[in-house]
């Protein structure tokens, strides 16, 4: 019996933390946030024409990751709304080697890809992004050419970084 009344106190504990953890954490979101999106502003040229964006969409941040077996840290960004799309991510090597950039960006008449990805195949484009960090998140400026000669400059703001969740194999 003592066992069994431990047992339901400890349940009961549980379900009230996490119900208690939810709710303060519905607090912290803005009405309107949907969980796991972050604000993003995004003010780009792509060749004569403009991308502006407020939308939400997904900011990640890994201190420690690896592409084609280059250990970097990464941070991605990926917008979608109104039949337009952004997804940005950076590598930037532990060794020094140089940042690697993947872009695409679809404004929904066009779409231009970048590729400085060294190991996967061919690079296509050129990139490069600096980043300035502001409190949880921070801003690209980037200048980069798409493969068929578009230019691409502007920033990307995100609010803030979620941690990345690793994808695929080893």
């Amino acid at each position: 019996m003592k066992q069994r009344t431990q047992y339901l106190v400890g349940v009961t504990t549980a379900m009230a933390l996490a119900g208690f953890i939810a709710h303060i954490d519905a607090q912290r979101r803005a009405p309107g946030d949907a969980p796991g999106k972050q604000g993003i502003q995004a003010s780009l040229k792509v060749g004569n024409r403009t991308y502006d964006s407020k939308a939400p969409g997904k900011c990640t941040h890994a201190p420690v990751a690896s592409i084609y077996q280059v250990m970097s840290q990464m941070w991605s960004v990926q917008q979608s709304s109104e039949g337009r799309s952004l997804t940005l991510t950076v590598w930037r090597p532990k060794d020094g080697s140089g940042d690697m950039v993947n872009l695409s960006i679809d404004s929904g008449n066009s779409s231009h890809d970048v590729s400085t990805v060294r190991g996967g195949g061919p690079v296509q484009g050129t990139a490069k992004v600096t980043f300035e960090k502001s409190g949880a998140g921070g801003t690209f400026t980037l200048e980069a050419r798409a493969k068929d000669g578009t230019a691409m400059t502007g920033t990307i703001t995100c609010d803030a970084f979620a941690p990345h969740i690793a994808e695929g194999g080893l």
